[in-house]
């Protein structure tokens, strides 16, 4: 078996033990067999790429008028748009977008990896049954698929209730593709979760980014509780998870977190972190993507300053059963969760 299928073997069984034990006793797991839901999928990606000529493209923009227009003014503007170009420039520069050899071949990757994206409509039809049960008001049906030429990723769109997926940044971290880019773009950390089963977790955080309001943060501390309100909605909306995917953390960086839990904590205390109001500080070494959290130098797990947060919260909600996420999420007073959270790890 190649090594590849290895990992992925092992991570799979490694993710369905943890399913097991963590749906066992999981308070947050529902039946949402009975919400009336159903994500359809628009694979824009092989409309676009099935075209055979610019009146089957001008054709798709008349099919697509919403989306087209996000995907050529923002996803791929830069290959498409020029100054002072017309609408039909635009149609005439997207076929030859899709003419180009390496990009037939990108999307090619594309349709091998995903195929008929079955397993990840699945999964984003049960999020969007879990995001209804909280938020009734956003219901979610649809998810659109692209290629962004390495681009973007996941994201949702808020004012048409649907999921977006830029396919070619979940090709597998092995893509060779990956490696002949710049690595300041994409470094190594980054590439290695280029992996199709973070689709649906990655949906599921750009619903949580947008749903959980920024709040101006002025110290290490709120800036924590406003990051781990969203990772507590993220136990609520995949509660079947590993809490690996829901903080977007590779192989062994949650159990190091959950291992020096207590000598991060006394770290932070010592250096007079926990409260410090210098934002450029903190924000770059404990909240920012990274390989590691810089402090704690490399082999450690980024991004720690959410993690605590995390903790925090999911303290605070546990004292307080009969909070319901919206008051967690409209409560501003951050110091105040932290008091009552009572966390000490």
């Amino acid at each position: 078996m190649p090594k590849r299928l290895i990992l992925l073997h092992k991570i799979l069984i490694f993710c369905f033990l943890a399913t097991l034990t963590s749906c066992k006793d999981n308070p947050h797991v529902k039946d949402v067999s009975k919400i009336d839901l159903n994500m359809n999928v628009t694979r824009f990606e092989q409309a676009l790429f099935e075209c055979k000529g610019v009146n089957d493209v001008a054709q798709l923009a008349n099919k697509y008028p919403k989306f087209y227009a996000t995907y050529t003014q923002s996803i791929v503007a830069p290959n498409v748009q020029t100054l002072d170009g017309s609408a039909e420039d635009v149609i005439v520069n997207l076929y030859k977008y899709i003419a180009d050899k390496d990009m037939y071949m990108l999307y090619q990757k594309t349709q091998e990896v995903f195929g008929d994206f079955q397993e990840q409509q699945k999964g984003l039809n049960i999020l969007a049954k879990y995001i209804q049960s909280y938020f009734p008001e956003e219901k979610i049906e649809n998810t659109t698929t692209f290629i962004s030429t390495l681009r973007y990723g996941s994201a949702y769109d808020a004012i048409d209730k649907q999921f977006l997926v830029g396919l070619d940044l979940y090709l597998g971290s092995d893509f060779e593709v990956y490696s002949l880019i710049d690595p300041e773009n994409f470094p190594a950390y980054r590439v290695k979760k280029f992996e199709p089963y973070r689709v649906v977790p990655n949906c599921a955080q750009t619903f949580a980014n947008y749903i959980v309001t920024e709040h101006p943060s002025s110290n290490f501390m709120e800036q924590a509780i406003y990051e781990g309100k969203k990772l507590y909605l993220m136990d609520l909306l995949l509660p079947k998870s590993h809490d690996s995917l829901k903080i977007n953390y590779l192989a062994g960086q949650l159990e190091w977190a959950q291992e020096k839990e207590s000598d991060m904590w006394t770290y932070l205390i010592e250096k007079e972190i926990l409260f410090s109001t210098d934002k450029n500080e903190y924000q770059k070494h404990y909240f920012n993507d990274a390989p590691f959290t810089t402090p704690f130098q490399n082999g450690s797990s980024p991004r720690v300053g959410a993690w605590f947060g995390w903790q925090i919260v999911r303290e605070y909600m546990e004292k307080n059963p009969n909070l319901t996420i919206q008051d967690l999420i409209t409560d501003k007073n951050h110091q105040s969760i932290f008091q009552k959270s009572g966390y000490r790890p």
